[in-house]
């Protein structure tokens, strides 16, 4: 099934929004950090057009043509039109309302990359009339973003702020604050961008209490430097002693601190002192205040202290009526949490490979006690019994134990899939929307920044390109734990796919395959394309080789898999370089499709993995 996030996600980059303000550019930059990117379409054009214009099945041809539209809609409005006239044609043929919604709403798309506002505004309505007779609540909230921004290209923030509030609405409803925050966020910019000030604080404010809901914008530090923080602050606390909360109070405690340059401590009475004139509404000595608290604690890089200060005077100035001044100085508060929030994007990687190897560890504890317990009863009743049972015993108990091992292999082999799939997700939705996210912000910004000279411009696009590259990396790295193609198109394009990802310039890899022309078996897919992994894993790893010759056939007695390179081979009799292979993984993995493995390598000679299953009669 195609998702319906990704195409707007693309042509945000191209649409440029203009509603006659520079500072509204920079705005709206916040809104590509709160789309929900999609996965990288990851079927072959190729093969789709041929199912789509070709002679397959009606149903077939309306899911190529979906994916075809969704594709091109991003990038090329003419295929996009043509491939969704034919799709729409089928689809009310086959009473597919759903596919004729997701239809309307790329042409919609295409039609925005045209500057065609009105034909686009028409189709994105007509597609969220579908949706929501059919109670898509998912791809309805896309086709009312496509309308907001339609709205905003044509200068009718008004129009674009009422889909928001359509948004806002159906968010409320479902419970999904994500989907209202979004919505607020994006109504704030377009008040803001027509001067209506007030009208935007109450957005980003409304906005922000149900972040704050959600624990999106929980601060974040080392436990080292939170432990060390609260300390600190405990201590100056501690040496104040200070009872006297008025005025003179304060004001002596902060020159009693700057003689001893005790800049934290001056800081947090700057923020006593602002508070305290704010609530008598001596509002001038309040700004300076809490102007100097913030100064001060920018200065030690207080980042907590410096947005609490901006939340301070984003309420003084809505207080004194201006809410110019609150917008700006909410923002930046807000956007300085956001930012320790986004700090913590580059430990998700990390802590989620963590939990997946903590997760095999815990496996393989488990299975080893299971193990030795078993071992330790059957050696007792060993002593004890006569000759006969003893036979008859060990033989019941090698059946038992080889049935054991069976259940503990599949519950492993499900479990380590489980995770793959659960992390490979997790790495789309979290790190690589972020990722993407960096990316369309980049570009927007060096659309607005007039660089001084090349070696800047240069320097910037570097950036883009390294984001780029970590997207793409990322991409990659998903893809190989869960390829999506595995489930839809079957192991002979995936392992193709995986072929065109490793191969370069220091190896040549020939593949060849036979009979996976249809789609077959998922678990036995499933465990020979973990096993390919490995096997190539390990040749680009340690082999040094220039050749790797790959071949999967299966014909009507069994299947069988080679790969086979030029490497430098090794011993096989040094167990101990053997076993770091991963020999007994893939041993078991062969063993749970009741198959068999064989490898033969020699120093210098390369190596050859070969893997055979039979098929059922």
């Amino acid at each position: 099934m195609r998702t319906s996030h990704f195409p707007l996600c693309a042509f945000y980059i191209i649409v440029t929004f203009n509603l006659g303000s520079i500072n509204l550019m920079k705005s709206l930059l916040l809104f590509f950090f709160i789309l929900v990117l999609n996965p990288c379409f990851s079927q072959n054009v190729d093969s789709l057009k041929k199912v789509a214009y070709g002679s397959s099945s009606a149903p077939k041809r309306l899911k190529a043509a979906v994916a075809l539209s969704d594709h091109f809609s991003s990038t090329n409005a003419g295929e996009t039109f043509k491939a969704a006239k034919m799709g729409l044609t089928l689809a009310a043929k086959l009473k597919n309302q759903q596919a004729g919604g997701l239809l309307l709403l790329d042409i919609g798309k295409a039609w925005v990359l045209n500057k065609g506002y009105d034909s686009a505004a028409y189709y994105s309505n007509q597609a969220a009339a579908v949706f929501e007779k059919t109670k898509d609540g998912r791809h309805l909230v896309s086709a009312w973003h496509l309308a907001a921004l339609i709205c905003t290209q044509r200068k009718d923030a008004s129009g674009a702020i009422a889909y928001y509030g359509k948004i806002i609405a159906l968010g409320q409803n479902k419970g999904s604050g994500q989907m209202a925050m979004n919505a607020l966020d994006q109504s704030g910019l377009l008040y803001e961008s027509t001067g209506d000030y007030k009208n935007a604080l109450k957005c980003y404010r409304a906005s922000q209490d149900i972040r704050d809901s959600l624990n999106i914008a929980q601060k974040t530090k080392d436990s080292i430097s939170v432990s060390y923080s609260l300390d600190l602050i405990g201590d100056v606390f501690a040496n104040m002693k200070q009872k006297d909360n008025s005025e003179q109070g304060l004001l002596n405690t902060i020159e009693t601190k700057r003689s001893l340059n005790d800049t934290l401590a001056m800081a947090i009475n700057y923020m006593n002192l602002g508070i305290l004139y704010e609530k008598q509404r001596q509002y001038p000595k309040a700004l300076d205040a809490l102007q100097q608290c913030l100064q001060y604690s920018d200065k030690i890089k207080y980042t907590d202290l410096q947005s609490g200060a901006l939340n301070e005077l984003a309420d003084l100035f809505e207080q004194t009526g201006n809410f110019r001044q609150a917008t700006i100085y909410f923002k930046k508060h807000r956007e300085l949490a956001n930012t320790l929030n986004n700090d913590n994007s580059s430990k998700n990687v990390a802590a989620l490979q963590t939990k997946y190897e903590n997760t095999q560890n815990e496996n393989r504890v488990l299975q080893q006690q299971l193990e030795l317990t078993r071992r330790n009863y059957w050696v007792g009743g060993i002593t004890i019994v006569l000759v006969l049972i003893l036979l008859l015993t060990y033989s019941y108990y090698k059946r038992t134990e080889l049935k054991q091992q069976n259940i503990a292999t599949t519950a492993i082999i499900e479990t380590e899939e489980k995770e793959r799939k659960r992390i490979a997700q997790d790495l789309h939705d979290s790190v690589s929307q972020l990722m993407m996210a960096a990316k369309i912000n980049l570009n927007v910004i060096g659309n607005d920044i007039a660089f001084s000279n090349d070696v800047q411009k240069d320097r910037f696009q570097k950036a883009i390109n390294l984001v780029d590259e970590g997207f793409k990396e990322v991409r990659t790295i998903s893809h190989n734990m869960m390829p999506q193609a595995l489930l839809e198109s079957g192991l002979a394009l995936v392992i193709k796919q995986f072929i065109e990802n490793i191969e370069n310039d220091s190896i040549k890899v020939n593949y060849f395959t036979r009979g996976f022309e249809d789609h077959f078996d998922d678990t036995t897919e499933t465990i020979l394309y973990r096993i390919l992994q490995e096997c190539v894993n390990n040749v680009l790893k340690h082999a040094k080789a220039s050749r790797l010759d790959i071949s999967l056939i299966r014909d009507e007695t069994n299947i069988s898999l080679t790969i086979e390179d030029n490497g430098s081979g090794f011993d096989m009799s040094d167990k101990q370089k053997f076993s770091g292979m991963g020999l007994k993984n893939l041993q078991n993995r062969v063993n749970f499709i009741k198959g068999k493995i064989e490898i033969d390598s020699h120093p210098g000679q390369g190596t050859l993995v070969s893997v055979y299953i039979p098929l059922k009669k």
